[in-house]
């Protein structure tokens, strides 16, 4: 793993070779943060699994990023391939519609990702080419005193427009049922069922409901305005809190849980044209 390190604090990041047994189709393989460990607390960061030290890729732990769309996957048949980006060539092996990771777990082609390392700041980009899609991607981790930064680029440099649906979905470990308080008004929608693991306070804090499941887990829609970067504080049983800071429009952020972790999906999407370029940023201060 490539380390950064800075204020106590050290990162720790996937190598999409070295530590190919923990990469999977789901996460993007370039800039994967797996630990932040603090020099007198310890690990920072959990997971669905953790403490298990080779937990399924898919579930993966830390600070993992994800592009949700397949390129392809539109009209690709049981057997053919399709592309994840960050990821590379993935085959289709379940005809389950729409295509998601979670029915397809096996890489053909794993994409080429260059790495340079310059103090406290490692970036990883590729070239990611499929059929009439012709993607640069950046990934670039940096950590300033103890804040950490994952910033993402892309460039279209095919022909044909690419539809970008990333998340990042970072895992906590548990603080009491206490989870948090988001910077922006937010509820449960609606228009879907609750799912009875997560509810706010009279104060609009977040917090997990005790008489839930928490071994089964919990997946919750929430519903909050889009168009505005949003600021999380997290609970956090080392630190206090850790502030979580999305430096773009967050069009979607569900929250997921169980008996080792919290964790929280903030989306970003948009459309990418050929000759376009778009970038974002995640930022968390331990």
């Amino acid at each position: 793993m490539h380390q950064l390190e800075s204020a106590g604090l050290r990162v720790s990041i996937l190598d999409p070779i070295a530590d190919r047994k923990h990469i999977g189709s789901r996460y993007c393989a370039g800039g994967s943060i797996w630990q932040v460990t603090d020099n007198s607390k310890g690990p920072l960061l959990s997971g669905p699994q953790f403490p298990d030290p080779d937990p399924r890729p898919f579930d993966g732990q830390g600070l993992p990023e994800a592009f949700e769309i397949a390129l392809g996957a539109a009209d690709a048949k049981a057997g053919e391939s399709v592309y994840v980006i960050g990821v590379g060539k993935v085959k289709r092996e379940s005809a389950v519609k729409p295509f998601h990771v979670r029915d397809n777990p096996t890489i053909l082609d794993l994409a080429s990702w260059k790495t340079v390392q310059a103090g406290a700041m490692l970036t990883m980009t590729s070239r990611q080419t499929f059929r009439d899609w012709d993607l640069q991607l950046e990934k670039r981790i940096v950590l300033k005193g103890r804040t950490l930064i994952s910033a993402t680029s892309i460039k279209n440099q095919g022909k044909a427009e690419a539809p970008i649906r990333w998340f990042a979905h970072p895992f906590f470990p548990h603080a009491g049922f206490a989870c948090g308080k988001l910077s922006v008004d937010c509820a449960f929608p609606s228009y879907v069922p609750v799912a009875g693991g997560f509810r706010f306070t009279a104060a609009g804090a977040l917090e997990r409901n005790p008489e839930h499941d928490w071994k089964a887990g919990c997946f919750q829609l929430l519903n909050l305005p889009f168009g505005a970067p949003a600021d999380i504080m997290v609970n956090h049983p080392g630190l206090g809190q850790v502030k979580v800071e999305c430096k773009f429009p967050v069009a979607w952020m569900p929250l997921w849980a169980n008996a080792n972790t919290f964790s929280f999906e903030p989306y970003y999407h948009t459309v990418l044209h050929p000759g376009n370029q778009t970038e974002w940023s995640i930022r968390y201060g331990f």
